[in-house]
């Protein structure tokens, strides 16, 4: 990056999240100087679009940061444009360039800014029945819910709205076809093959020629289906707008969805969340939205047919107002009964889908417990359940699809019985009343077209119903705004007007401070005046003590993951913090080297000399993991070094040869994992079933180590390994701390901030490397030095 400059300060953002309110119109952005802070420096920043889009979102904004002899924060305004249209939380990014007089890290370039929307979906007009969280009161408003989403989706989908508008008009040829096809046939019946009425010569296209009039009227036929061939392919291909609209809602819910709290993950099982992407959604689009253009072609052609019967026989038409009449009144009668079914049955599906998700998820329990036939009973029975409710809605259904085709016998019956004597008595044509028998026909045929549409977009109101809760539940970044809010201020507290010049940033002298912190179910920071306690930057600490005495949630508590009862959790917003779990996780589909990148920006160059280091280090080599990485880095980069000498540098030490205490370690740990068992736990990725746990947990690890955050969170990193491969570990956390990286360049340390860790453990070990020891118990916290 030819921006990055590597001189002087450090300049960054602080942190790089920042969180704004749609409708606080603006979000300042904290941009800080790391360093001695002597002399001048200047950086340039400029926004760019991600889900949020300038003009839309936001407004464009570039310029220039100027920081003077010892000045260490300046700040960026960014305003937000404000509307009522709904959105989920949106982001965009700023990025800091051209530095001149300081040092710009790759990492810190750029920084996002999230958009939290105050408006609900799919209008604000239905705040109080979603706020309500009682589906019948949604149900109650449910059409016009249904014609605010479609507001929603034509205003706020990109191209929808002219595209729709387009869409409409072209819809009409189709309809002028049609009433020029009833004329002709009217015309071809009662003049063209009128061979009786001689007067019906002089009513001729082509004058005195029948069978060259036939002809033209046959050609007239014929082409207008050219012109509406052409339309039609142009609707499929420019026109197209469903997978734009299913696009747009199913990543507006699935970001809605990663952003949620845990309360409302907890309101959203997992089953529920791939029904209503993959089938709520393209069912709302499809019968609540793309539904209007079928309805409006249809209303066209019923048009055509009234002004027909009208022209023929005003009486003819009294069938035009008794459909509607009857189709308005049965679809309200039965709206609430239908409401209730597809209610049911949504929910009958979600247990059943529930139940195999359960299933693949605790497939190993069941097998150890010999419960496989057991499970299959019970789910077999969840069917046998929903049996009764699919009979009554099959008979619902029944019952409302013979309305129109009844309403339109009994109307043919009639005309036929009655217009005959029209025709007897001469007062109709011979072609107008054969033609109007067959309008008939294609009346009950259009009104039950448009009946099935209704139909349709009521029943697109119950999965809108389930989105509209789905798309309102709270979200985490709320909070994180709020705590954001609070460490910038305390900073701000502590750092005041302080303008010092010298070799130790200030920055890097903030603590990680613990402030009357209070978590009623944990017993070591349930204390009723709190927990005060802190530790500096670049110290290595073990949270130790009995079981069940709050170690992991002091963890959690630090990275935000467990709400506090009380007091506040205070550190340096700049800092990156890096919660590691206790259990090994992996992402799926994506190989390994995805996996131990995880989390790096995709700008951020990937050292992978560092990571195989790292995997060395950490005793990773057997041949089939150091192949599966090797096809990894293949596939990434399209490649396969899977057979170069790459395979061998992997074997190599970063010192170029290895102490026989490391040797020895290492081939203990190996046969070790040699003796393990490999777990199949559903993975699909083969690399991933052939993982010990041992080597599951140390990727795990690696990846902490290649993503090198400013704070490292470790629940019982060393716990399960034996004591060789544990002191391995703990090695490398003390590089990691000393080194501010590990396999870092030890010449380019000057320009990283110091690297903390605190992690657990269940033993009472005093490890050497550890500089601060909290122990814990129901007292609290109590802090002893290494």
């Amino acid at each position: 990056n030819t921006d990055i400059a590597v001189e002087g300060d450090i300049v960054q953002f602080a942190p790089n999240i920042f969180y704004a309110k749609e409708a606080d119109g603006k979000v300042q952005l904290n941009v800080i100087r790391i360093g001695s802070l002597a002399g001048s420096c200047s950086v340039r920043y400029r926004t760019l679009d991600g889900s949020a889009v300038a003009g839309r979102k936001y407004k464009k904004t570039q310029g220039k940061i100027d920081f003077s002899p010892a000045e260490h924060a300046r700040c960026i305004d960014i305003e937000l444009i404000n509307d009522d249209a709904f959105d989920t939380t949106l982001e965009f990014k700023v990025e800091l360039f051209a530095a001149k007089n300081c040092t710009l890290q790759i990492r810190s370039t750029r920084c996002r800014v999230v958009v939290l929307d105050d408006d609900m979906f799919p209008s604000n007009d239905f705040e109080e029945e979603i706020k309500s969280g009682d589906d019948a009161a949604l149900h109650a408003v449910g059409f016009r819910l249904l014609l605010a989403f479609i507001s929603c989706t034509f205003f706020n989908v990109p191209t929808i709205a002219w595209k729709s508008i387009v869409m409409f008009l072209l819809a009409q040829l189709g309809n002028a076809y049609y009433l020029f096809t009833i004329m002709l046939r009217v015309y071809l019946v009662d003049v063209v093959l009128n061979l009786k009425d001689e007067e019906t010569i002089d009513d001729l296209l082509i004058p005195g020629n029948r069978s060259a009039t036939a002809m033209l009227l046959g050609a007239a036929w014929i082409l207008p289906n050219v012109i509406l061939t052409g339309v039609d392919y142009f609707d499929m291909t420019v026109l197209e707008m469903g997978f734009n609209i299913r696009k747009h809602w199913r990543v507006n819910l699935f970001r809605k969805y990663m952003n949620y709290t845990d309360a409302s993950r907890r309101e959203v099982p997992i089953q529920d969340l791939k029904t209503s992407i993959m089938t709520d959604i393209p069912d709302v689009v499809t019968n609540g939205y793309l539904i209007l253009f079928k309805s409006a072609s249809i209303i066209g052609k019923i048009a055509c047919v009234a002004w027909f019967m009208l022209k023929e026989d005003p009486q003819s038409a009294i069938p035009m107002a008794v459909y509607p009449t009857l189709m308005i009144i049965w679809l309200s009668c039965r709206y609430k009964e239908r409401m209730v079914l597809l209610s049911k049955q949504g929910e009958g599906e979600s247990d059943t889908q529930g139940w195999l998700i359960h299933a693949a998820s605790s497939h190993q329990l069941i097998s150890d417990y010999k419960q496989r036939g057991a499970i299959v009973d019970k789910f077999e029975k969840a069917l046998n359940d929903q049996r009764a409710l699919s009979i009554k809605a099959k008979a619902f259904s029944f019952w409302n699809e013979l309305l129109v085709p009844w309403v339109t016998i009994l109307a043919v019956g009639f005309y036929m019985a009655i217009f005959s004597q029209h025709v007897i008595r001469g007062k109709l044509s011979l072609g107008a009343f054969l033609a109007t028998i067959n309008v008939y026909k294609d009346l009950g045929d259009r009104f039950q077209g448009l009946y099935d549409c209704f139909t349709a977009m009521t029943e697109a109101i119950e999965p809108l119903t389930g989105l509209t809760g789905q798309f309102n539940l709270d979200i985490d970044p709320r909070s994180s705004m709020v705590l954001q809010k609070a460490r910038a201020d305390w900073v701000s507290e502590i750092l005041g007007s302080k303008s010092e010049v010298g070799p130790v940033s200030v920055y890097d002298t903030l603590p990680i401070e613990f402030r009357q912190v209070c978590v009623l179910h944990s017993p070591s920071l349930r204390a009723p005046k709190g927990v005060n306690v802190q530790v500096p930057q670049g110290k290595i600490v073990l949270i130790r003590g009995p079981h069940d005495s709050g170690k992991s949630t002091i963890i959690s508590t630090i990275s935000d993951l467990t709400k506090l009862d009380g007091g506040s959790i205070l550190y340096p917003p700049h800092l990156h913090v890096l919660h590691v779990s206790y259990h090994p996780m992996m992402v799926e589909g994506v190989g390994l080297y995805r996996n131990l990148v995880f989390g790096k920006d995709e700008d951020e160059p990937h050292n992978i000399p560092r990571i195989r280091r790292i995997l060395r280090r950490l005793g990773l080599t057997k041949p089939s993991l150091l192949e599966d990485l090797e096809k990894s880095i293949g596939k990434e980069f399209g490649k396969d070094s899977a057979d170069s000498k790459e395979l061998e540098a992997i074997k190599l030490y970063p010192n170029g040869s290895a102490s026989e205490d490391e040797l020895d370690s290492e081939e203990a740990s190996a046969e070790d994992e040699d003796e393990e068992e490999h777990e199949e736990d559903g993975d699909c990725d083969e690399w991933l079933l052939r993982l010990s746990s041992s080597e599951r947990k140390r990727i795990h690890l690696a990846r902490a180590f290649i993503f090198n955050p400013e704070v490292m969170l470790m629940h019982r990193p060393i716990d399960d390994f034996e004591p060789g491969l544990s002191a391995t570990v703990l090695g490398l956390l003390r590089e990691y701390v000393d080194k501010r990286g590990v396999e870092m360049d030890p010449g380019s340390a000057h320009l990283r901030r110091p690297r903390t860790v605190l992690f657990t453990s269940g033993t009472n070990q005093r490890p050497q490397s550890v500089d601060v020891i909290w122990n814990v118990d129901e007292s609290g916290i109590r802090v002893e030095e290494g």
